[in-house]
């Protein structure tokens, strides 16, 4: 074959190539960036018409009470660590496990046994204090999954609560991306070498928001 032929073979087949890698590297950020916005979607904050009937209030979650006429009992106010409000008239209540309904209809009956005549409440969570993280790739479930407040999710735990890796996963090469101000920080962790070795101190704990990317072996 001519050598000029030959080269020219050579710098097509390198051209395939690098229009291969940048469509890889554009599908992965059209990933981050849909991961982005569902991150940002999910911690947005969560009132009586965005938020789930049966989300549970959680420590650090703002509440919004509301008793009609009854200005002095009209407040927001946010649940202690021990999951208790101090709320007029009633001193400190638990709410914590309670859904906005279910809080809602203890205040009516605490305030309506001693305090009011048929009183009318209404409540809701203004500000939800449970954050998320994603994981995307080679998972079984890949998505968006909760840490509640007061705990911490590593990568194994957020791995098993996908349901696992699939056959596919380069388990070796896993990426967490992670907001630090306008930037990103990208984090590599080789989940196999974890595995085999036990240690568990290099298993990282995941913060709100991160992204969790698990990429496929390439053969």
């Amino acid at each position: 074959m001519p050598e000029c032929i030959s080269n020219a073979t050579a710098v097509v087949v390198g051209d395939r190539r690098l229009r291969g890698c940048a469509w890889g590297w554009f599908m992965l950020l059209v990933a981050v960036l849909s991961a982005w916005s569902a991150v940002a979607a999910d911690s947005r904050p969560v009132g009586a018409k965005t938020s789930p009937a049966d989300y549970r209030i959680q420590p650090s979650d703002l509440l919004d009470i509301n008793v009609y006429r009854e200005p002095d009992l009209c407040l927001k106010i946010r649940v202690s660590q021990n999951g208790s409000i101090s709320y007029p008239l009633l001193g400190s209540i638990t709410v914590v496990g309670l859904t906005a309904a279910e809080l809602q209809e203890k205040l009516t009956k605490l305030l309506g046994k001693d305090y009011l005549v048929d009183p009318r409440v209404t409540v809701s969570v203004e500000t939800s204090s449970t954050q998320r993280v994603i994981i995307i790739g080679q998972v079984k479930t890949p998505g968006s999954y909760d840490i509640p407040a007061n705990e911490t999710l590593t990568i194994l735990q957020l791995v098993a609560r996908a349901g696992g890796f699939t056959d596919l996963a380069a388990q070796g090469k896993i990426t967490v991306i992670r907001g630090e101000g306008n930037k990103q920080k990208k984090i590599l962790v080789n989940i196999s070498e974890i595995i085999r070795s036990g240690d568990k101190n290099k298993d990282i704990a995941l913060e709100p928001g991160d992204i969790v990317s698990v990429p496929e072996t390439l053969f």
